[in-house]
C-alpha cells in the first residue's frame, strides 16, 4: 500500500506542477505584459519622437514576446545613434539605453557645414552655421553620394580628426580652422588670427604641446603682436612675420 500511495502522491505533485506551468505560461501571455510604457536614456541630441517612429509601435504587444535586438537594430539606423540596448521591466516596460554619436568636428563642404564624429561618421548637413560650434576642418572632400550615417573614408579626414584627438582641451578652442592641404601638411588657423605651419606626419601630439605652451607662455604674450605665424614643421617653434 505504501508504494500504491508513494505512485499516486508523485503523480500528485507532476499533474499539479504540469498545471502550474501551463497557468504561468498561460499568464505570461496575457494581456497584464502588454507593453505600455517606453522610457529612452541617454538622448540629448535626438528625440523621443525620432526612435519612436524608427521602431514602429510596440504599445500593446507581449513584452516577452519582443525581439529586444531587433527593436536595438532600428533604433540605431538613426544616423546620431551609435548603440543601443533594449532592456525589459516587468510588467510592462521597456528601456532603451542609448550611446548617441556626438560631432568632434566640422566638414566645409560644397554642399554646407556637415557634422562628423571622432570616427568620421556624417551626422548632420546643414545650409547654415550650427548651434554647436566644433573646430572646422578643410581641404577634405564629400562624395554627394555620402549620407548621414555612413563614414567617410578620408585619409585627410583622419588626419584631422587624430590631432583633434592628440590636442589639450583648452587649445582646441583656439582652433578656428584646421587644413589638411593636398600634399598632407597641415595648417592651423588660430582665433588670435595667428597660422600655425605643423608639417607632415600623423603624430602632432609633441607639437601641439609645445603650441600650448608657448601660447600660454608670458614671453609669447609680449611679442604676440609682432608675428603672424609660428612654424612648428621642425619640432621646435618658430616665429614669423
Amino acid at each position: 500500500m505504501s508504494q500504491v500511495k508513494a505512485n499516486t502522491s508523485f503523480l500528485y505533485i507532476a499533474a499539479l506542477i504540469c498545471l502550474l506551468a501551463v497557468s504561468l505560461f498561460a499568464f505570461s501571455k496575457s494581456s497584464f505584459f502588454a507593453v505600455e510604457n517606453i522610457r529612452f536614456i541617454g538622448l540629448d541630441n535626438v528625440s523621443e519622437d525620432e526612435v519612436s517612429r524608427l521602431i514602429g509601435t510596440v504599445n500593446g504587444e507581449n513584452l516577452f514576446l519582443i525581439d529586444s535586438e531587433t527593436l536595438a537594430q532600428k533604433a540605431e539606423l538613426h544616423p546620431l545613434i551609435d548603440s543601443a540596448v533594449v532592456e525589459k521591466e516587468l510588467p510592462s516596460t521597456l528601456v532603451f539605453k542609448i550611446k548617441e554619436r556626438l560631432p568632434v568636428a566640422l566638414v566645409l563642404a560644397e554642399e554646407g557645414v556637415i557634422e562628423v564624429d571622432r570616427q568620421g561618421t556624417l551626422l548632420r548637413f546643414h545650409d547654415t552655421w550650427p548651434e554647436k560650434d566644433c573646430p572646422v576642418l578643410t581641404g577634405i572632400e564629400v562624395p554627394e553620394t555620402l549620407g548621414p550615417g555612413q563614414r567617410l573614408n578620408s585619409p585627410r579626414l583622419d588626419k584631422g580628426l587624430k590631432l583633434l584627438e592628440q590636442a589639450p582641451t583648452n587649445l582646441l578652442s583656439l582652433f578656428g580652422e584646421v587644413n589638411i592641404a593636398e600634399d598632407g601638411q597641415v595648417y592651423i588657423y588660430l582665433t588670435t588670427g595667428k597660422k600655425v605651419l605643423l608639417g607632415f606626419g600623423q603624430d602632432y601630439k609633441a607639437k601641439l604641446e609645445l603650441l600650448n605652451e608657448l601660447l600660454n607662455s608670458e614671453e609669447y604674450k609680449q611679442i604676440e603682436k609682432a608675428y603672424t605665424y609660428i612654424d612648428l614643421k621642425a619640432g621646435k617653434p618658430v616665429l614669423g612675420l
